[in-house]
């Protein structure tokens, strides 16, 4: 047996729980009265300075414990004490749970080897330290206990939130998640996390209970291949910050994701316990639109619950006057661009860009022809469209009815202009009254099948329309879209690259004349604004013609956000802190 009285710490150590009576100081409080020991007192302090939370557990009258920890002036700096004459294995196990730990980063200590062995009995990971053994001032050299800088306490200030809101919750009659509702829970997700990379960091790094993906960045290669990923075009992060009426969580969860119209691979999903049971990563899941991933275990929560999370809000920021913002509904509709742009224009928002149809087909609605064609009855049983092009007239219907009751409108229609796959279908005119581009990889998919290219040949027609042909279509969607929303609602309109990567080289002149035509129709046509991601985005945030790193699809929405709140009179939904 190990000589060493501490050999029993192996873990990082997020929270202490002490006995009074001969262990935090000498003798009986019942009894024949104590002894502080201003040792111990020294080492609750900057237990505290160090961000380790400390409790307590002692058989002892309540009132008479706090009177005496109150002058040694340290009452405050306990979170979730039980000083009761109740067993201590299962009080122990019951705060560790209200406070969202791991017994396996709690420390007990006591001088009464029976409590040892009854708390480590319900909590079978438990560290403890017998304090008949020595004094403990040898606690604050060992790095398990190291912690990380806290003088402002702010980690003891979320946790005494955590206890307050325990105590009304359990008086107040309420179920919990009647309790949750009238918490009035906001969240405010932060995405330039290249300004906030040392709470990521810890984030990953110290988060175990609600980390689903247990991916970590400790060594000099993981935080090189983190700041990798974030470079990543089209990767979308962001860390949530979260406040209810009891207080400031501060910063408790990062998340970073990928999302392609073939689905969204999560790379981060991780949330500091503090937060436990208040729904908040469930909300997040469904704010990511839920995306299938494997689950790194053991994890304190599914995000897979019964219930709808209604009871958080998303805000631009915790003391702005939401009663605009949070309405603003946005209608958007493009391709990979506008995928990611989207993640930061809000939550009410009706998407139509890239997606998979269940046979793993590209279904674009950057499309001239889904604006433009007749909504007509028999669209609703055409093949072509539902086979050849992936849409629907129902599609089309809520398209429409999506842009009438928007307060914004965002398009990005350059797919249509370069492409050389105009085809038309249906209808009673020969070669058909309806028209569609379709993606060169669902066409190669289509073509791969014989008897579908066979069937795809007899009822679509080529085509092979002029340049500025296809700039006048372009042009008649965008009219189609102008008339069909509301006057007071802006339509922003994004330009095609035309200056940066090789792609935008050899189709320069069409990128041009696309881009010149955006701006023509937008300066003839009251309250539309032409976006030139030229101008707008630095060289380094371009990652090739028609993609963006995440700050560059960032700075796009933000500037849509201002821009429209500018024109809206309203509080804008902040793509930066």
């Amino acid at each position: 047996m190990s000589n060493d009285p501490f050999s029993a710490i192996v873990a990082q150590v997020k929270l202490v729980v002490w006995d009074l009576d001969e262990t935090f100081w000498g003798g009986t409080l019942s009894e024949e009265g104590i002894q502080p020991i201003a040792e111990n007192i020294a080492i609750i302090r900057e237990l505290v300075d160090r961000g380790i939370m400390c409790s307590i557990c002692s058989k002892n009258d309540f009132a008479p414990a706090q009177a005496a920890l109150e002058k040694l002036g340290i009452w405050e700096l306990f979170v979730f004490p039980h000083i009761a004459w109740s067993p201590k294995g299962q009080a122990i196990a019951q705060m560790i749970d209200e406070m969202g730990l791991r017994d396996e980063n709690v420390l007990f200590l006591d001088d009464n080897h029976l409590n040892l062995e009854e708390a480590v009995f319900f909590s079978p990971r438990l560290m403890t330290v017998d304090a008949s053994k020595g004094p403990l001032s040898g606690l604050l050299d060992l790095p398990q206990l190291k912690g990380k800088a806290d003088k402002e306490h702010s980690r003891l200030q979320q946790y005494k939130v955590m206890e307050q809101k325990r105590h009304e919750r359990e008086n107040s009659g309420l179920s919990n998640t009647d309790f949750l509702r009238q918490s009035g829970i906001k969240i405010k997700i932060i995405t330039d996390v290249e300004n906030h990379m040392d709470r990521v960091l810890e984030i990953l790094n110290r988060t175990n209970q609600l980390n689903f993906t247990k991916e970590r960045a400790n060594t000099e290669a993981e935080r090189k291949a983190l700041d990798q990923l974030l470079a990543v075009s089209g990767m979308h992060a962001g860390l949530i910050h979260v406040q209810d009426r009891y207080g400031d969580y501060g910063v408790v969860g990062f998340f970073c994701v990928r999302t392609k119209f073939s689905g969204t691979t999560v790379h981060h999903f991780a949330f500091s316990c503090r937060t436990l049971n208040m729904g908040v990563e469930q909300w997040v899941w469904d704010y990511l639109n839920r995306p299938e991933f494997k689950v790194v275990g053991p994890v304190a929560s599914q995000l897979n619950t019964p219930e709808t999370v209604d009871w958080i809000t998303e805000v631009p920021d915790f003391d702005a006057d939401l009663s605009n913002a949070v309405d603003r509904r946005l209608c958007l509709v493009g391709g990979c661009d506008l995928l990611q742009v989207s993640f930061y224009c809000g939550t009410n928002r009706d998407e139509f860009v890239n997606k998979q149809d269940d046979q793993g087909k590209l279904v674009r609605y950057d499309d001239v022809g889904f604006i433009l064609n007749e909504r007509h009855k028999s669209l609703r049983h055409s093949n072509p469209l539902r086979s050849f092009v992936g849409q629907t007239l129902d599609d089309m219907l809520a398209f429409d009815k999506s842009v009438a009751e928007a307060d914004l409108t965002l398009l990005s229609l350059y797919f249509s202009v370069p492409s050389d796959l105009f085809f038309s279908y249906g209808g009673e005119t020969w070669g058909g009254d309806y028209i569609a581009t379709i993606p060169p990889r669902r066409f190669k998919k289509l073509m791969s099948v014989p008897e579908t290219a066979a069937r795809f040949s007899k009822e679509m027609y080529h085509r092979r329309f002029t340049l500025e042909e296809r700039l006048d279509m372009t042009r008649a969607a965008f009219a189609r879209v102008s008339g069909l929303r509301r006057p007071d609602a802006p339509l922003f309109i994004l330009s095609a690259v035309s200056e940066h990567g090789e792609q935008a080289k050899r189709t320069y002149e069409i990128r041009k004349g696309y881009n010149a035509m955006c701006r023509s129709f937008c300066d003839a046509t009251p309250n539309a604004h032409f976006i030139d991601i030229d101008t707008l985005l630095s060289a380094d945030e371009f990652a090739d013609s028609d993609h963006y790193t995440r700050t560059g699809y960032f700075k796009i929405a933000d500037f849509v956000n201002k821009r429209a709140a500018e024109i809206l009179e309203i509080v804008p939904i902040k793509a930066v802190v």
